[in-house]
């Protein structure tokens, strides 16, 4: 019987559920008396579990509060709880409706700035007054600053809160934040290692601390600290802890390994734009540019006026040979090309080269001057003003620069042939044998060179020698105008020489080949003119007149006008000659063949104004008997044979290296004032207390399973 009468007993059991309803009244008690009572409890029980970080349920309360009797502050404590939620705006929009709070204006400010709304969330927080919580309100203000990027007044405001509360760590951390946007390197590094000891910036300090000693250039500290974040398992901070590191890398100067470490930044954030700029300049510093521009022009998009990216695009440009690209991109980062910046000296370098491509000289001048001051051992600053002075037609300060270029980089062919060719133009053949001669030391196949070479050796009258040269080059595939017009020369000084010797049938040979040279010349690049003049000098030699003053008017340069005057005065006609010279040495004054020529012209043809003519006079000493043209010349007269030659382009490789930017941390979260308002519970003792308004409910219990042999056993006997 016992267990039959058990599960009847359970089955008449029940729960009872107890649950408060608002607006319903027991025992005739008015519903007003209730709500008396109710919403204060409602209101400091949700106050309860915010405390407790349940926003969601103290939402529920206060909400519901409000719906029974609205309150001032119920809906002050609804915007924070909230604000705690991320419901910015409607948090922001309850503060609007009940400004008589002390601190509704402030938590407004830092609602607005959490929405994203820096400019006016500041507003509200600057005039927002102190008096109690003035040193969060502070703190606010400087975080707010530093998300406007705004890093004096965030320092002022930082250090207003921390002066209001110094033990606390958060206010001074803000304030290193702040030093370090000013650039305060070493200030930053101090506060920030005076909090190394508190536990809750254990995982903040060290990508800060690395940034702080990456301004101050400690690239190797500057790593450690950045592995060691890394390494600690922490993830919040990995993508600047990548950043630092690469940045750390570079400044090392191992660009390699800094290219791994921007990219793996870039994974991180693709938006980044320091970070693509950082990988960008790491891919020029190892010379792929390709890559390197791609990284620029992603960043580029994104912030098209960004100086950073404009300096690595200039930089770019002006290595893939798009000068004028370059310019515009050097136009657009003025800010950043700081003269006293040592690690600017390549920056300066590929402006000032820039500059010199286009042509303009004292900008290019300036520009590499500068280069010359912060890295006084780069032989490319002192190649391109020697450059410079060679546009300028300056001789002397051409050789000059070339000669410092030239003892930092020993080497160098193409430098030691371009000095050669300046001692060609200056008529200094034995200097010029030197330097052509050195060039080919160190690359036998330089062409010019070895054009050089042939020119030094005609002039010093091993005429089949420089045939030799030239021959052989031409020979080799190398079909340049410049190496015929100036084989041309040779066979024409051949002919002259066979001329001498009496070998008519050789001269004649070699006049015609060299007129062919010119012709191959004039075929190949009719821009270079030279060879009008020299095949006018064939033409005279060979007497035929016609054709050679053709030729000479062909390029009617100071030379022809030489030339002209010279096959004039051999023909009988002085004062022809006399009217030409006079023309070319009031071209170029200086010139001792045109003063020798004009010289020769006045003892033929006029000899009794000669003695009155003294500056005329003293000009027969003036040609050396060893030079060729005098020693070959069929009349006395100099004739000038006009050599052809290219100046080598310089293409040192690049030693790029550009200005690090160090990351700015994220500043700290905002601290909203959670001053919860509770409300206090009245009681009105002449009433009775009315008893809590409860609902019940009952539920069956489900009935036990009955087992097939149940009310089967029998009782035992008690005896």
């Amino acid at each position: 019987m016992m267990p039959r009468l058990l599960g009847k007993a359970i089955m008449l059991l029940g729960y009872i559920v107890c649950l408060p309803i608002a607006g319903h009244s027991l025992g005739g008690v008015p519903a007003n008396q209730v709500d008396n009572d109710s919403i204060p409890r409602l209101n400091n029980t949700a106050l309860k579990l915010a405390r407790n970080k349940n926003y969601s349920g103290a939402l529920q309360l206060l909400q519901r509060a409000a719906a029974g009797r609205p309150s001032d502050t119920l809906l002050y404590n609804q915007a924070i709880v909230l604000g705690r939620l991320k419901r910015f705006e409607e948090a922001s929009s309850l503060l609007q409706k009940i400004p008589s709070f002390a601190h509704a204006q402030a938590n407004q400010g830092v609602f607005f700035c959490l929405s994203g709304d820096v400019n006016v969330g500041l507003a509200l927080l600057e005039n927002t007054a102190g008096g109690k919580g003035a040193d969060k309100i502070a703190f606010n203000r400087a975080v707010a600053h530093l998300h406007a990027g705004q890093f004096d007044e965030a320092l002022r405001a930082a250090s207003e809160a921390a002066r209001m509360r110094p033990a606390e760590p958060m206010y001074r951390l803000t304030k290193g934040d702040a030093l370090l946007g000013l650039g305060k390197y070493r200030e930053a590094l101090h506060l920030y290692e005076a909090l190394e000891k508190v536990p809750e910036l254990a995982n903040l300090l060290p990508v800060r601390i690395g940034n702080a000693l990456l301004g101050l250039k400690k690239y190797e500290e500057a790593g450690e600290q950045f592995n060691t974040y890394l390494l600690s398992g922490d993830r919040t901070f990995q993508a600047p802890a990548r950043f630092g590191l690469a940045n750390a890398l570079y400044g090392q100067k191992e660009f390699t390994k800094a290219v791994a470490e921007f990219r793996r930044a870039v994974q991180f954030r693709p938006q980044w734009v320091q970070a693509r700029t950082g990988l960008g300049n790491a891919l020029c510093s190892i010379r792929d540019y390709r890559s390197a521009r791609i990284e620029f022009e992603t960043a580029l998009a994104l912030e098209p006026e960004n100086q950073h990216i404009h300096l690595g695009l200039g930089v770019v440009s002006h290595r893939q040979g798009l000068h004028e690209q370059a310019l515009e991109h050097f136009t657009k980062a003025p800010d950043l090309f700081e003269e006293k910046e040592k690690d600017l000296a390549d920056c300066f370098l590929s402006r000032g080269l820039t500059f010199l491509e286009l042509n303009q000289l004292d900008t290019a001048l300036v520009n590499l001057s500068i280069v010359m001051r912060l890295n006084k051992d780069h032989p490319a600053a002192y190649a391109g003003a020697s450059e410079v002075y060679r546009k300028k037609d300056s001789h002397r300060y051409t050789l000059a620069y070339l000669e410092k270029a030239i003892r930092l980089s020993p080497q160098n062919d193409k430098m030691l042939t371009n000095k050669g060719n300046m001692y060609l133009k200056s008529g200094n053949m034995d200097e010029a044998y030197d330097n052509f001669s050195w060039a080919l030391h160190h690359n036998s196949q330089n062409i010019n060179a070895l054009n050089g070479l042939s020119i030094s050796l005609l002039e010093k009258d091993r005429i089949e020698q420089a045939e030799s040269v030239l021959d052989s080059v031409i020979n080799r595939g190398h079909h340049k105008a410049f190496l015929y017009n100036n084989r041309g020369i040779v066979r024409s000084y051949l002919a002259l020489k066979h001329e001498k010797q009496r070998d008519l049938h050789n001269a004649k040979q070699y006049y015609y080949r060299s007129i062919r040279d010119y012709e191959r010349s004039r075929d190949l690049d009719s821009t270079h003119k030279t060879f009008f003049n020299n095949l006018g000098n064939v033409y005279k030699n060979t007497e035929e007149y016609d054709k050679a003053i053709k030729s000479y008017l062909g390029h009617l340069d100071k030379s022809a006008i030489n030339n002209l005057g010279v096959l004039y005065a051999r023909n009988g006609k002085g004062e022809f000659g006399n009217h030409y010279l006079n023309i070319a040495l009031s071209i170029d004054s200086a010139s001792m063949v045109y003063q020798f020529n004009r010289y020769k012209v006045y003892k033929e043809y006029f000899k009794d104004s000669l003695a009155h003519r003294p500056d005329i006079l003293q000009a027969q000493n003036l040609m050396p008997t060893n030079s060729i043209s005098s020693k070959y010349s069929k009349d006395g007269y100099i004739n000038i044979y006009l050599y052809d030659y290219d100046f080598e382009r310089y293409e040192f490789p690049g030693d790029h290296y550009f200005p690090i930017q160090t990351d700015t941390p994220t500043p700290p979260d905002y601290r909203p004032l959670d001053d919860l308002l509770t409300m206090e519970i009245t009681v009105n003792p002449s009433k009775s207390v009315v008893p809590e308004i409860i609902r019940v409910t009952s539920k069956r219990m489900p009935k036990p399973r009955r087992s097939r042999l149940a009310g089967s056993t029998k009782c035992p006997k008690i005896i």
